[in-house]
């Protein structure tokens, strides 16, 4: 299996533990009635009772307030990432979980917290969080339904972009920046 490969299913797999926690924590939450509304909301709106003007008005508040009832789960999420991508490349000197699965690490002479922040806050969605965080209770309803879309977007346009980049020249946007990279051990 080449680098490429063993870096795409390495991050796939960081991911994925992340989601499983994130998902079995949420089962135990008590269901959040916004997403109750949204659900009722979305069926009146295919059943064509309220128009999309009506819609779009109640689907940002709703959407909104969903995520700012789910603030414990998306600050115990960033918290994973730290966990993940931070702190335990920090302390096995530049692998995740996956990594150091498919044998693989982050290279560079003096590996930092700062460089895999940096890795993080890019590609590994505490980029997306941190700015969710800062805007969650202080932005309309409206503005926030862009911001975080606007966002959402950007974040998606980067990991499409670094998955191209490493494909193409075996550096991603975060080697770039962080100026490290990625190597086989063997």
């Amino acid at each position: 299996m080449n680098i490429v490969s063993k870096r795409f299913l390495s991050y796939l797999l960081d991911m994925f533990i992340i989601f499983v926690i994130l998902f079995l924590i949420k089962q135990f939450l008590p269901v959040n009635n916004y997403e109750i509304e949204l659900n009722n909301l979305n069926q009146l709106y295919i059943e064509k009772k309220i128009d999309s003007t009506i819609y779009l008005n109640q689907f940002e508040s709703i959407t909104h307030n969903i995520d700012k009832q789910n603030f414990a789960i998306n600050l115990f999420g960033a918290f994973l990432i730290i966990i993940s991508f931070i702190i335990i490349p920090f302390l096995t000197k530049g692998q995740t979980i996956g990594q150091k699965l498919f044998k693989i690490k982050i290279k560079k002479k003096n590996l930092s917290i700062k460089d895999l922040s940096g890795r993080a806050v890019v590609i590994n969605g505490l980029g997306y969080l941190l700015f969710m965080f800062i805007i969650l209770f202080t932005a309309t309803n409206q503005i926030y339904f862009i911001l975080i879309n606007l966002l959402g977007f950007f974040q998606i346009i980067v990991v499409i972009i670094n998955a191209f980049m490493v494909l193409y020249y075996k550096e991603g946007i975060a080697d770039k920046i962080t100026n490290t990279r990625i190597e086989e051990i063997k």
